[in-house]
């Protein structure tokens, strides 16, 4: 069975001087995962960057896992980051939308291992944002993913925003108007055309101004 999991950070949403308290990052980074920042590729990431990588790969891949274990609690802390590499020219370019089908995208790229589960992640850092995903194979094969700032930060906005987005781009590659999105009792969000529910696999996110979503389909 096929999942999916994404999330994203707005940069300008957060606390750097709590982020960077032992106390705040203790409870979900371990002192295997924090000595990753003292690896030379890291010296131009700034350390509340690197903290909210590691939260994003984290709650992505719990997302993911969410929807193959539903009992599953979060517990970011038995998420483990085994590797990360850091692309070798880092991105700060800001536009109003980004999606997956570019070929040069440069990402941060790892592993996250949960018990017996190994997923793989690329995450995407700019002056604006960080987001990522995760998948059961390194290589992302029919995994979609687009990123978009929005002008409004209420809730509202935010979830309307987001379904619209992933939405349209379904609707693209499927070839389908009428779907529509619901989420399961465990909270995972799945898709419906008509009253027939499609075989994809979904994720979706938002933080301050910018929505993300991320899906797993073989169809095109």
């Amino acid at each position: 069975m096929k999942s999916a999991g994404n999330d994203i950070v707005a940069l300008n949403a957060i606390d750097i001087q709590r982020t960077t308290s032992t106390a705040f990052y203790s409870k979900f980074i371990i002192p295997e995962e924090r000595a990753f920042y003292q690896q030379p590729q890291f010296g131009a990431v700034p350390f509340q960057n690197f903290v909210w990588l590691l939260w994003s790969v984290k709650e992505s891949a719990y997302k993911y896992l969410k929807r193959l274990q539903p009992d599953l609690v979060f517990s970011p802390s038995k998420l483990i980051i085994r590797n990360i590499t850091v692309p070798h020219i880092q991105s700060t370019a800001e536009a109003a939308v980004w999606e997956s089908g570019n070929k040069n995208e440069e990402f941060h790229t790892g592993e996250v291992i949960s018990g017996t589960h190994r997923l793989y992640f690329r995450s995407k850092i700019t002056g604006g944002f960080i987001a990522s995903i995760v998948n059961d194979t390194p290589g992302f094969e029919n995994v979609y993913w687009g990123i978009k700032s929005i002008q409004n930060t209420s809730y509202e906005h935010q979830s309307t925003e987001v379904r619209e987005f992933i939405l349209n781009k379904l609707r693209q590659i499927l070839s389908v108007d009428n779907l529509r999105i619901e989420k399961t009792s465990e909270g995972c969000p799945v898709v419906f055309n008509a009253e027939n529910l499609l075989d994809i696999a979904v994720s979706f996110t938002h933080h301050g101004y910018f929505v993300a979503y991320s899906f797993y389909s073989v169809s095109s």
